[in-house]
C-alpha cells in the first residue's frame, strides 16, 4: 500500500512533460487580440518636444488592396486579432485588423480611380489634387479621412514547419508563436516572401517581467531579431510610384518562451503580409511613455498581447498566471507535496519498525 502511494506522485511528475507539452495552437479554438492603444498624456508630450499631431500614430502601414497600395495612419487605438483552428497539418487563422481614426492616403495615374475598401459612411473629409511630385505631374493625391477601418484576410499555417501559406505563396515562419519544442534560433531562416531574410538573434530573459498596460508578463521571454533587409514599394502602375522605402530594417519580436506566443512585436510579418499588409510599424503609447518619459524599461511597446482565450475559457489580464505551463507546474508542485509526505509516512513505519 505505502509503495502504492510513493508510486502515485512519481508516475505523476514523469507524465508532467506530455502533458504540458501539447502546445496552445493545436486546441478547438484560439483567440489572440493585440492592441497598439492610444495615450493622451504621451502625445501631450510629444507635442511639448515640437512634434505635430500627424506625426503621432498608434500604426502605420502599407496595404495591398486590389492592387492599389495604400498609406494607412491611425491615429486612435490599433486592434489586432487572429482566431486560430486546426484542421488537419494546417492551422486556419482569420485576422481581422481595426483601425479607429484614420488617414488613408494614394497616389494613382489620372485614370485610375482607388478602388474603396472602407465604408464610405465612416468617411469624414475626402480631398483629392494633382500630384506635385517630379515627373508625375500628371497623377493624383489622394486622402480620406475616416472614423473607422476594417481589414480581414485569411491564410493557413503549415503545422510540419509553422510556415505561413496564402494560395502558392510561402511567406516563411508565423510571427504568432515560436514553438518551444522546435525553437527559433539564430541562423534559422524566418521570412521567404517578399523579403527573404534570417535570424541573427534569439535571447531568453529568464530576470524581468514584461509589462503592459493591462498585463504583465512573467519570465522566461524570449526575443527574436531578424537580421538586416532592404525593402522598395512602388505602385504598380505606369513609372512606378515610390511609396515606401526601406534601406536597412528588422524584426523584432518577444515570445513568452513557456508556451511560445507572440507577447509583442514593433513590426510587421508574414502573418499581415498574407492579408495585404505589406508594411507596419505599431506604437502602443501607454507602454511608449513608461519608457520615454518615465524611463521605465521592463513595459512592452508596439503591437502588445492584451487578450488571451482558449475556445470558452478567457485568459485575460494577468496572461502568465494562465499559461499551460502554470497548471502542469501546480500539479507538479502538489506531487512533490504527497511524495513528500509519503517519504515521511514510509520512514515513520520504518522507525515504528525498527523499534519493534
Amino acid at each position: 500500500m505505502k509503495r502504492d502511494f510513493l508510486a502515485f506522485p512519481l508516475v505523476l511528475i514523469l507524465t508532467l512533460p506530455a502533458v504540458s507539452a501539447a502546445p496552445y495552437w493545436t486546441k478547438p479554438g484560439v483567440y489572440i487580440e493585440y492592441a497598439a492603444m492610444r495615450y493622451e498624456p504621451y502625445i501631450q508630450y510629444r507635442l511639448s518636444q515640437g512634434d505635430r499631431p500627424e506625426w503621432i500614430q498608434t500604426s502605420l502601414m502599407v496595404y495591398n488592396y486590389s492592387g492599389v497600395l495604400y498609406i494607412l495612419r491611425t491615429f486612435n487605438d490599433t486592434i489586432v486579432e487572429f482566431r486560430l483552428k486546426k484542421e488537419r497539418d494546417y492551422i486556419r487563422s482569420n485576422v481581422q485588423v481595426t483601425l479607429y481614426n484614420v488617414s488613408i492616403s494614394t497616389t494613382l495615374p489620372k485614370d485610375i480611380s482607388p478602388p474603396v475598401f472602407w465604408n464610405e459612411s465612416e468617411v469624414i473629409e475626402t480631398e483629392v489634387e494633382n500630384s506635385h511630385d517630379l515627373g508625375f505631374e500628371d497623377w493624383k493625391w489622394y486622402r480620406f479621412h475616416v472614423k473607422k477601418v476594417v481589414i480581414s484576410g485569411e491564410y493557413l499555417i503549415r503545422v510540419k514547419d509553422y510556415h505561413v501559406i496564402k494560395g502558392n505563396m510561402d511567406y516563411g515562419h508565423t510571427m504568432l508563436f515560436d514553438d518551444p519544442a522546435n525553437p527559433l534560433n539564430k541562423g534559422n531562416s524566418f521570412s521567404l516572401y517578399p523579403i527573404s531574410i534570417k535570424i541573427q538573434d534569439a535571447r531568453i530573459d529568464n530576470e524581468r517581467v514584461l509589462k503592459g498596460r493591462y498585463t504583465k508578463f512573467y519570465p522566461p521571454t524570449k526575443t527574436v531579431v531578424t537580421g538586416a533587409y532592404a525593402l522598395n514599394i512602388t505602385q504598380p502602375f505606369g513609372k512606378g510610384y515610390n511609396i515606401l522605402s526601406i534601406l536597412m530594417g528588422t524584426l523584432i519580436y518577444t515570445f513568452d518562451a513557456s508556451d511560445g506566443k507572440l507577447i509583442a512585436t514593433y513590426n510587421d510579418g508574414p502573418d499581415l503580409w498574407a492579408v495585404g499588409i505589406l508594411d507596419a510599424q505599431f506604437t502602443d503609447e501607454y507602454g511608449q511613455y513608461k519608457m520615454e518619459v518615465e524611463h521605465e524599461e521592463s513595459y512592452a511597446s508596439g503591437l502588445v498581447l492584451r487578450s488571451f482565450k482558449i475556445a470558452r475559457e478567457n485568459v485575460k489580464g494577468e496572461v502568465s498566471f494562465n499559461k499551460p505551463i502554470a497548471k502542469a507546474a501546480y500539479l507538479f508542485y502538489a506531487s512533490l507535496v504527497l511524495l513528500g509526505l509519503g517519504l515521511v509516512l514510509n520512514i515513520k513505519a520504518s522507525d515504528k519498525r525498527g523499534g519493534d
